[in-house]
């Protein structure tokens, strides 16, 4: 099929880069893609969130790609995406991703659209080596590409309009040559015997859904350092991780980047401790926020003590020395048979399942 470039509304500027994609930013112009997108036999597919820097995640960016070209699509400006749910429930149309979890997630806690038809290249991947390949690792290692994987533009706000154009281009590039790395490694797969195993793989991972996080209530004893707090301590503690919150709500901005875990943890350490001896703390939060805080650790010394939940938890270790054997010798086996294969033990047999 050929695929042709919208021209940019008369006034508005819209640099031509030497990889081809198009920004697709209304409605109108979407249902004209959608049409003979859903006549592809395959595309493939990426996305870009906003949750490095707002409180409440978002997709922000959709790469569709086809043969010889790719379209960025903008979920902020498009109100109704149901033919791309379509496309991706569909079965007939292979969708091609790398690492495809975290967008399945999306996907579902966006849209409640569910993949069928899944191919995912970092499954092939671990299938053909010993190791789990990034995108760019991939590109490289099995289609020559190299393609400039700068932290600046991985951490890019997909949210912010107009999207610079080299942020473009580095979305653009990770859709735009899939399908070349899906036909080299599915080739090799074929050599090996081994389609029937990324099949099934790529069938279980299409079962992936999203999960709501724990409420903030029941997210701050999953903080790192809470589980050796005294019960005092973690009363206030999670009251300056609920302060924090709220905060982040109010500014939206994810918590971390209000006020670290340490910072916390310092607090309900020390209450009385001087704001400038907190390392890595952001003081300017800390000030506007002292009256706050100071309530918040009231609130928690009024509690008396919580007791983490993990320690309430706590079960008798179900290992024997039987089983420690029974563990060990599996474990021989698995990485004998997994180096026969050329690939790691862990794709062949997944540690948790085994012990």
């Amino acid at each position: 099929m050929r695929w042709s470039r919208q021209r940019p509304k008369r006034g508005r500027r819209r640099p031509i880069p030497p990889l081809e994609f198009e920004f697709v930013e209304d409605q109108q112009r979407w249902n004209e893609i959608a049409e003979p997108l859903a006549k592809e036999p395959r595309i493939a597919l990426d996305m870009e969130s906003n949750g490095f820097f707002h409180y409440k995640e978002r997709i922000s960016l959709i790469q569709l790609g086809v043969p010889g070209y790719t379209f960025l699509l903008d979920p902020l400006a498009i109100s109704d995406f149901s033919a791309l749910g379509r496309v991706i429930a569909d079965p007939k149309i292979q969708k091609i991703l790398h690492g495809c979890d975290y967008d399945m997630r999306s996907f579902d806690r966006e849209w409640k659209y569910h993949f069928s038809g899944l191919y995912d290249t970092a499954i092939a991947t671990q299938l053909l080596n010993t190791e789990l390949m990034g995108l760019g690792r991939a590109l490289e290692t099995y289609l020559g590409v190299k393609v400039d994987k700068q932290v600046r533009l991985q951490r890019s706000d997909w949210s912010k309009r107009p999207i610079p154009v080299d942020a473009a281009e580095y979305a653009a590039s990770d859709a735009a040559h899939l399908l070349q790395l899906q036909d080299v490694l599915d080739a090799k797969l074929k050599e090996l015997g081994r389609q029937s195993w990324m099949a099934e793989e790529c069938a279980l991972m299409e079962q992936i859904r999203y999960e709501a996080p724990p409420s903030p209530e029941q997210a701050c004893f999953n903080a790192k350092g809470t589980f050796d707090l005294e019960p005092g301590q973690l009363a206030i503690f999670r009251e300056l991780y609920l302060l924090r919150e709220r905060s982040s709500a109010e500014v939206d901005r994810p918590p971390f980047k209000v006020i670290s875990n340490d910072a916390l943890l310092a607090i309900a350490c020390d209450p009385m401790i001087s704001f400038d001896k907190i390392p890595n703390a952001n003081r300017r939060w800390l000030e506007s926020s002292r009256r706050q805080i100071e309530e918040a650790v009231a609130r928690g010394r009024s509690h008396g003590g919580i007791a983490h939940p993990s320690r309430q938890k706590r079960k008798p270790s179900p290992w024997t020395e039987d089983s420690r054997h029974r563990y060990q010798a599996i474990h021989e086996a698995r990485a004998r048979e997994a180096l026969t294969l050329g690939i790691a033990p862990s794709t062949l047999w997944s540690t948790r399942a085994l012990e």
